[in-house]
């Protein structure tokens, strides 16, 4: 760990408490089931598939899986949720039929819409601050983001890491 001063220290900490903070309120938001409308519940999942497959209606099942930062085969279960809902068709591409492609129903795109309207009143301050900020500003919030996505991407691996050595060290007291 980098040597800091106490009040170095607690600003990082402090930091890193919002954070936390702000993971938890993002877990509970995406808890809640919506309906926009269609007398049909969508959970955030399915709703945030939508988003990706309007968004990038191009890429297949294994690239928005990869956009999303989960698997294939939730991709497919949750597609599958979505097509009996009546919001997405699966279609193959014509050039290489194992290639899925994702493409939005009339109900599809009109929550496609909807989460578009959400997130634009919803993020609306948040889009005001970064638009004030430095492109060097901006570099920085962003190679921050990816450092706490690359921090989140080995949290198993850490655990487990220090699992048996705390353990070890712990134990014999």
């Amino acid at each position: 760990m980098v040597d800091r001063s106490g009040e170095e220290e607690a600003d990082v900490i402090a930091i890193v408490d919002g954070l936390v903070r702000l993971i938890n309120k993002a877990v509970s938001i995406e808890k809640e089931p919506v309906d926009i409308g269609h007398g049909i519940i969508l959970h955030s999942s399915e709703v945030h598939l939508i988003d990706m497959a309007g968004r990038y209606s191009h890429e297949s099942v294994s690239q928005l899986a990869c956009r999303l930062g989960i698997t294939k085969g939730a991709v497919s279960q949750t597609a599958k949720k979505l097509e009996d809902k009546g919001y997405i068709r699966k279609e193959k591409m014509p050039d290489n039929k194992k290639t899925v492609v994702l493409s939005l129903t009339e109900m599809g795109q009109e929550a496609f819409e909807w989460h578009k309207a959400y997130h634009e009143a919803v993020n609306a301050k948040l889009c005001a601050e970064i638009e004030k900020m430095s492109l060097e500003e901006k570099d920085k919030l962003n190679r921050i983001f990816i450092s706490f996505e690359e921090m989140m991407d080995n949290c198993s691996q850490v655990r487990d890491k220090i699992k048996v050595p705390f353990h070890r060290t712990h134990s014999n007291k």
